[in-house]
């Protein structure tokens, strides 16, 4: 017997009640129950292999997941087949499965038979299991049960194969049972012809083959001390079952093994065409670019040669290897004479060079020899008229001169510096609300300068027009 026992107890089978099958909450608890059970799997793991049979354990989620469909009913530990035989199955499987069968089951034990153990609230089971979607199995099994001697099997020995199996079944204890879902009858009154329907009615509800033990929870409660040792006996006496169901290449009855060899080979050659594919591309890239880069090459070498001469192909006469226009030189005015040269066909006129600035001797000769115009004698006082008041820049003739509800005013400082705006009121206490466009704020009087009706107007800002200066500020 395992030194690491299962030990179930009222708390255990609990944990999976179906009002809790989709709560987080209960994790803890079966957790709990998943790695005593695991543990309690290595001595199971063991005498199978002194049996010759060497398998994996694994737990199903103790979670709901996709897996579970979200709900944790019952604990499974299942014992099936290495990692090596199944990834050697799974690409026969994947062959024929659908894209929206692997979404609406992407657990992956039902496609290999198995033995295991499952706890649930209402028990504790050991079984061996075999699900329609494992096809490899299911048809190592139906040709089992066709064979009905060993002629027909074109096996050597005496024994034939439905009566192995069949013996296997009858040499079970007493309490196992062998069925589909809830139909279940005694593994020893099994014949050929009863698991073939059986077989038939699991393919129809998408249930597996059913062969093994189920203790119900008083039972299990009640006998605790002796159970996990019973357990584990139980799971090694559906051993044999096992090895004569599940497919393995010295349990072949479907010519299998002749189809994985091919399916390798075709693989082989199919990576090996690949590979090939992979190299050649891979050459024809590296010399391309080694052309590239000769052709490259050869450019700079060629290049000085060419921009020296005179008139070298797509140089200008007198100006070396053509320059690449910018946006400097498109909008420049002296590309004025390229636009003439294109109107007249010919080379545009040189511009005139700019005169220096005279000597000093020079502009005295100049002032000399330019004749003085003649001054012209003021009028009497009586005559004159009387001189009018100085214009100052930003006020005439109509300019207001008070500041009110509705006058134009221009910003003298702060953020709004020279925008003009319309005064909306005036608070009395020496400020006004002044309204500049979608923007109202309040800006003391002495900050506002008044503007002139018609002699003074905001610049319209354009893309097409540069704005003008602004005024310079008006002296208080």
């Amino acid at each position: 017997m395992t030194h690491a026992p299962l030990h179930l107890t009222d708390s255990d089978f609990d944990a999976y009640a179906p009002e809790k099958a989709t709560s987080n909450a209960y994790s803890r608890p079966r957790l709990e129950v998943k790695q005593r059970a695991l543990a309690w799997a290595r001595g199971v793991i063991a005498r199978l292999a002194e049996l010759g049979i060497t398998v994996d354990v694994h737990g199903s989620d103790e979670h709901p997941t996709l897996r579970n469909k979200k709900r944790v009913e019952c604990q499974w530990v299942f014992f099936w087949r290495d990692a090596a035989a199944r990834e050697e199955l799974d690409r026969l499987l994947d062959a024929g499965r659908s894209i929206s069968a692997a979404i609406d089951d992407p657990s992956p034990y039902n496609r290999h038979a198995f033995l295991a153990l499952r706890i649930d609230s209402h028990g504790v089971e050991v079984c061996f299991a075999v699900h329609p979607e494992a096809k490899v199995d299911i048809d190592n099994l139906r040709a089992r049960l066709a064979a009905k001697d060993a002629g027909e099997a074109g096996q050597a020995g005496p024994t034939a194969l439905a009566p192995e199996l069949t013996a296997a079944l009858r040499a079970l204890p007493e309490q196992f049972a062998v069925g589909v879902g809830a139909d279940r009858v005694a593994a020893s009154a099994a014949s050929p012809e009863a698991i073939e329907a059986m077989l038939e009615r699991a393919a129809e509800g998408q249930v597996p083959l059913w062969i093994g033990w189920a203790v119900p929870r008083e039972v299990a409660l009640e006998h605790a001390s002796i159970l996990d040792e019973q357990l584990e006996d139980a799971l090694l006496a559906l051993a044999p079952i096992y090895t004569l169901v599940a497919w393995s290449r010295q349990n072949d009855h479907i010519a299998l093994d002749r189809r994985l060899a091919g399916i390798e080979r075709e693989r082989a050659r199919t990576h090996a065409e690949v590979s090939a594919q992979t190299e050649k591309w891979q050459a024809e890239q590296a010399a391309a670019r080694e052309k590239s880069l000769a052709e490259a090459k050869a450019r700079g070498e060629e290049g000085p040669r060419a921009s020296a001469l005179p008139f070298a192909h797509g140089a200008r006469g007198g100006h070396g290897a053509p320059r690449r226009p910018s946006l400097d030189t498109l909008f420049k005015p002296n590309n004025k004479g390229e636009a003439d040269r294109d109107r007249r066909g010919g080379r545009p006129q040189e511009p005139k060079a700019a005169q220096a600035p005279a000597a000093p001797r020079e502009r005295e000769r100049e002032r000399e020899h330019t004749p003085t115009p003649p001054r012209v004698a003021p009028a009497p006082a009586a005559q004159a008229p009387a001189p009018a008041p100085a214009a100052s820049s930003n006020t005439s003739a109509a300019a207001p001169t008070t500041m009110e509800k509705g006058a134009r005013v221009r910003v003298l400082s702060g953020p709004f510096l020279d925008k003009i705006g319309v005064v909306g009121e005036l608070d009395g206490r020496g400020g006004a609300r002044v309204l500049l466009g979608l923007l109202s704020t309040r800006i003391e009087v002495t900050d506002l300068a008044l503007v002139p009706e018609g002699r003074e107007r905001p610049a319209i800002q354009s893309s097409h027009r540069r704005p003008t200066a602004p005024m310079p500020r008006k002296a208080r």
